[in-house]
C-alpha cells in the first residue's frame, strides 16, 4: 500500500494541472458540505461540556395532549416540588439536578446601577453530578441547598470572571448585588464548562433556595402547577434511557394521584440530549434538509467534473495499463493502484475544504438572535467536523474514481499496444457527455435556486407590516428591583408622557415584543362559537401586550375597529384587537363585537374591537399567522419595550431617554437599546443575506464545475479526433465548419443539461428557495435569463477548444498519427 501510495504522490506531481484542477474541484464541493455540518453539529451533535456526557438526560413533564394544539408545545419543563419527588425515589440515576435561567439585576456595589445578567439557579448537587470542578474557589455544599433564602452565596462563570473582574483571585470572597441582594463569590466555575444550554452563557451560579428571595412574587420552590425548572439526570451504569423512562413515567402517574389538582393528566418523560435538541428545534428540520440538498447537488456535480477528468487523462495511461496487464499485473491490482490515486486527490481536496470551512463558521459565528436573551452561536470545527469531512472525501474519492478506474482496466491489451489504435478502434465513451448533461443540469438547478431565494427575500423583507425607520426601541425590566404590579404601570405610565415631550418625537407606544425578534409569546385562546378538533378545546395563538399609542406608532393600520383606548383598564370590560388571518380562520363573518376567552383565566369573556392587517410576527418568511393583541392597561407587565418615533434620527435620543428612566428610578435597568432598523438588520436582513450568499457562493460553484467539465470534454474529444480533424481540413474542409462541428456536440449537450434542469427545478425550487412559506413561481423573463446565462457560458468554454480545433495543421496532426 506504502508503495501505491508513492506512485500516485509521484504520478500526480507529474501531471500538476490535472491534480490541482481536481483537488479544488473536490475540495469546493467537500468544503461546501463540511461548512453545513458544522453548523448542524453545534445545533444537534456536540456535546455538553460535562463529564461523560453520553449518560447526562433530561426530564420532561408531558402535558394533556387535550390542552394543546399543534403548535403548543405538550413537552415542558418540570415544576421543583416534582423534581424533589423524582430525585427521592428513582433509582435509575446516579444524582439528578435541577437549574432555572434567570435575569438579574446584577450590580458590584451598592452605589452601581445594576446591569441585567443571565445566571443559573441550581440545586446543590449540581456541579458534583454534572463532574464541574472549580477553576478557583470552591462549589456549593449540600447545605446550601437545604433552607430557603438563607444562602446568598454565589459561583461566577469563568469568562464572566475573566470579563467584569479582569481574572481577579480577589474576586473570591467579595460581593455583588443581585435584585439589591448581597452575595458572597465562593468560586469560580472551570473554563471547560459554559453551559447547560447551547446558545445562552449564564454569568453565575446561585443556590436554588435562593429563589424566593430574588423573586417573592413567584414561588417556585413549593408551586407544583409552575412547571419552569429545567431537569437533568446522570443515569447509573448499565441503566437505558428506555428504563429510565419507564420508570419515571411510572413515577409520574403516582403523582397524578397524590396531586390531582396540580398533576392530573400531567405525566413525564427521559430524552437524551440529541432528543430534547430535535424537540426544541423542529423548525431547523427544513432549513437543514434544504441546505444539506444544495451542496449534494454541488458534491454531485464536482464529481461528476473529477470523473470526467480521470476519464480523459485514463486515455494517456492506456499504453501504460495496457504494458502492466502483458507483464501479469492482475486488473485488481490496477483498480487498488488507481483507486489510491483517487484517495489522494480526494484527502487533498478533504485538507482545502477543512479552510473553507474555517471561513464558513467564522461566517456564520456573525449571525445575532435578537431578544432578550443573549444568543452566542458556537460553531467550531470539531473533531466531528473531521471525521465528516474525510469521510465525505472517502465517498467521493469512490464515486467520482470507481467509474474511470473500471474503465481504464478494461481496455484490450494488444490492440491497446499498437500505434493509434485507440482512434482506430473508435470505441466511443458515452460516459463522458452524460457526465457534462448531469452536471450542467445540476448546475441549472443551483441557479434557478439561487435566483428563487433572491427573489422571494427582497419580497419578504418589503412585507413585514410595521414600519422600521425613525424607531428608537428601548427594552426595560421593572421586576429586578422588585417593583410590584402596580409600580411597574406607574414607572410606564411616567416613562411614556416624558418621552413624549422630548424634542423631535413623534409618538410613543409599548409593548410586551417586538415583532421578529425572541420576545414574542403564545397565548392559550378559546374563539367563541369555533368548533375544535376532538381532544382539542383551544388554540395557542401568538400575542403581545401593547398599549393604546402602540399602532402608530409602528405605522400598523386598524382595518376595521377602533384602537385601544386609556378608558380600556383593569375595572373596564375586557378587550383585544386581533389581525385579519386570526378573523378569517376562527370567524366566518365580522369578528367585530365577537369573543374569544383565554383558557388561563377564569374572567368574563373579551371582546374584540378591532382588526389590523396581517403583518410579520416571527419570520418574514412565515405565512400568514393568526396574532392577537391585549391592552397592557389589563395585562400589566414589568418588562416592556418603549417605542419613540423620531422625525430625526431616532439614535440621539438615547442619551436623553436614558435620561429620563434616570430620573425617574436609577435602579431600574436597561436591557437592550436599539434603533428599529438595527432590530431589524439583525433579526431578518442580516440572516437573509447570509442565506443568499450560501445559496449565491455554491449555485456559483456550480457553473464553474459545470464549464470546466464541458471544457475539458470538449478538449477531450478534440484530442481524440485530431487525426479526423487533420485529414478533414486536408480534404478542403472550412475551418469555420470544423468549429461548428466541434460546437454542435458541446451545444447538445447544454441544451440536454438546460432541459432536465429545468424539469428538476420545478420540483426542487419550492424547497430550496421557499422557507415557511411557498415562493411565487419564477416567471418566464427570469427562466429565460438564467436559460440563456447557462447557456452561453457553457458555450463560450467549449469555444475555447474548438478553436484550437479549428487551427490544426493537417501536416502536423497526421504526422504525429
Amino acid at each position: 500500500m506504502l508503495n501505491d501510495l508513492r506512485y500516485a504522490v509521484r504520478t500526480l506531481r507529474q501531471n500538476p494541472g490535472f491534480a490541482l484542477t481536481a483537488v479544488i474541484s473536490i475540495g469546493l464541493a467537500i468544503g461546501a458540505n463540511s461548512a453545513i455540518f458544522s453548523f448542524v453539529d453545534g445545533l444537534l451533535f456536540r456535546p455538553l461540556p460535562v463529564r461523560d456526557p453520553a449518560r447526562v438526560v433530561s426530564l420532561r413533564s408531558i402535558a394533556p395532549s387535550s390542552s394543546a394544539s399543534s403548535l403548543a408545545e405538550t413537552n415542558t419543563e418540570i415544576s421543583y416540588p416534582d423534581f424533589v419527588d423524582f430525585r427521592e425515589t428513582s433509582r435509575s440515576f446516579d444524582g439528578l439536578i435541577a437549574y432555572d435561567l434567570r435575569g438579574v439585576g446584577f450590580a458590584r456595589g451598592e452605589r452601581n446601577q445594576p446591569q441585567v445578567k443571565l445566571g443559573y439557579l441550581v440545586s446543590g448537587d449540581f456541579f458534583r453530578t454534572l463532574g464541574v470542578e472549580s477553576s478557583l474557589g470552591r462549589m456549593f455544599t449540600s447545605e446550601e441547598d437545604a433552607v430557603p433564602g438563607r444562602d446568598a452565596v454565589l459561583v461566577l462563570a469563568h469568562d464572566f470572571w475573566k470579563q467584569e473582574f479582569d481574572a481577579d483571585p480577589a474576586a473570591v470572597g467579595s460581593h455583588v448585588r443581585l435584585n439589591g441582594i448581597d452575595f458572597t463569590i465562593i468560586g469560580v466555575a472551570s473554563e471547560h464548562f459554559s453551559s447547560m444550554d447551547l446558545f445562552i452563557r449564564p454569568t453565575f451560579f446561585a443556590p436554588m433556595m435562593m429563589a424566593s428571595r430574588l423573586d417573592p412574587k413567584e414561588d417556585i420552590l413549593h408551586r407544583r402547577d409552575l412547571r419552569t425548572i429545567a431537569v437533568k439526570g446522570r443515569l447509573k451504569r448499565g441503566v437505558t434511557v428506555q428504563a429510565a423512562n419507564a420508570e419515571i413515567s411510572a413515577l409520574a402517574k403516582s403523582l397524578q394521584e397524590s396531586y390531582p389538582v396540580t398533576n392530573k393528566g400531567f405525566g413525564a418523560a427521559v430524552r437524551s440530549e440529541l432528543q430534547m435538541r430535535l424537540d426544541r428545534t423542529p423548525s431547523y428540520g427544513p432549513v437543514v434538509v434544504s441546505l444539506f440538498t444544495l451542496v449534494a447537488v454541488v458534491l454531485a456535480i464536482a464529481c461528476c467534473n473529477v470523473a470526467n477528468l480521470m476519464l480523459s487523462r485514463g486515455r494517456a495511461r492506456v499504453r501504460e495499463i495496457a504494458v502492466r496487464l502483458a507483464i501479469g499485473a492482475g486488473r485488481a491490482r490496477l483498480m487498488r493502484q488507481l483507486m489510491v490515486e483517487n484517495l489522494v486527490i480526494a484527502f487533498c481536496g478533504g485538507a482545502a475544504a477543512l479552510l473553507i470551512a474555517q471561513f464558513a463558521v467564522e461566517f456564520f459565528s456573525t449571525l445575532e438572535v435578537v431578544g432578550d436573551t443573549p444568543i452566542q452561536l458556537d460553531i467550531t470545527i470539531d473533531h466531528r467536523v473531521l471525521v465528516f469531512t474525510f469521510l465525505i472525501a472517502a465517498g467521493s474519492a469512490v464515486l467520482f474514481g470507481l467509474i474511470p478506474a473500471l474503465h481504464s482496466t478494461n481496455a484490450d491489451v494488444i490492440p491497446a499496444l499498437k500505434a493509434g489504435a485507440l482512434e482506430q478502434r473508435r470505441k466511443r465513451f458515452f460516459g463522458r457527455s452524460a457526465l457534462v448533461v448531469a452536471q450542467i443540469a445540476g448546475s441549472m438547478v443551483l441557479l434557478l435556486a439561487g435566483v428563487g431565494a433572491y427573489r422571494d427575500s427582497a419580497g419578504l423583507i418589503a412585507q413585514r407590516g410595521f414600519r422600521t425607520d425613525h424607531l428608537l426601541t428601548l427594552r426595560v425590566d421593572t421586576e429586578v428591583v422588585g417593583y410590584t404590579s402596580q409600580q411597574s404601570q406607574q414607572f410606564y405610565r411616567t416613562l411614556s408622557e416624558r418621552s413624549r415631550a422630548l424634542p423631535d418625537v413623534q409618538a410613543v407606544g409599548l409593548t410586551s415584543s417586538v415583532p421578529l425578534t425572541t420576545t414574542l409569546r403564545q397565548e392559550a385562546v378559546i374563539p367563541e362559537g369555533y368548533q375544535f378538533p376532538a381532544g382539542q378545546k383551544s388554540v395557542s395563538v401568538m400575542s403581545s401586550t401593547v398599549d393604546d399609542d402602540y399602532f402608530d406608532t409602528l405605522a400598523i393600520p386598524i382595518l376595521r375597529g377602533r384602537h385601544f383606548l386609556l378608558s380600556d383598564n383593569e375595572d373596564s370590560p375586557r378587550v383585544a384587537i386581533v389581525n385579519q388571518a386570526f378573523a378569517d380562520k376562527y370567524f366566518a363573518a365580522d369578528p367585530i363585537g365577537k369573543r374569544i376567552r383565554l383558557e388561563n383565566e377564569t374572567g368574563p369573556w373579551v371582546e374584540i374591537v378591532g382588526i389590523t392587517a396581517t403583518g410579520k410576527y416571527l419570520s418574514v418568511a412565515e405565512p400568514p399567522t393568526g396574532f392577537l393583541y391585549l391592552p397592557v392597561s389589563q395585562h400589566p407587565e414589568q418588562r416592556l419595550t418603549l417605542l419613540v418615533h423620531s422625525s430625526g434620527d431616532p439614535a440621539k435620543l438615547t442619551g436623553p431617554v436614558r435620561e429620563l428612566i434616570r430620573s425617574i428610578d436609577p435602579n431600574v435597568p436597561l436591557l437592550a437599546v436599539r434603533t428599529m432598523d438595527d432590530v431589524f438588520q439583525r433579526s431578518t436582513v442580516r440572516p437573509m443575506q447570509v442565506l443568499i450568499t450560501v445559496f449565491g457562493a455554491t449555485s456559483l460553484m456550480g457553473l464553474v464545475l459545470a464549464v470546466v467539465g464541458l471544457y475539458a470534454v470538449v478538449a477531450y474529444q478534440v484530442a481524440r479526433k485530431t487525426r479526423e480533424i487533420g485529414i478533414r481540413i486536408a480534404l478542403g474542409a472550412e475551418r469555420p465548419r470544423v468549429m461548428r462541428m466541434i460546437l454542435k456536440h458541446a451545444a447538445g449537450m447544454a441544451v440536454t443539461g438546460v432541459a432536465i434542469g429545468l424539469v428538476l427545478s420545478f420540483a426542487l425550487v419550492d424547497a430550496l428557495s421557499g422557507g415557511g412559506q411557498r415562493p411565487q413561481p419564477l416567471n418566464v423573463l427570469i427562466l429565460m435569463a438564467v436559460t440563456l446565462v447557462l447557456l452561453l457560458t457553457t458555450l463560450l468554454a467549449a469555444a475555447i477548444p474548438a478553436r484550437q480545433a479549428m487551427r490544426i495543421d493537417p501536416q502536423v496532426a497526421l504526422r504525429q498519427e
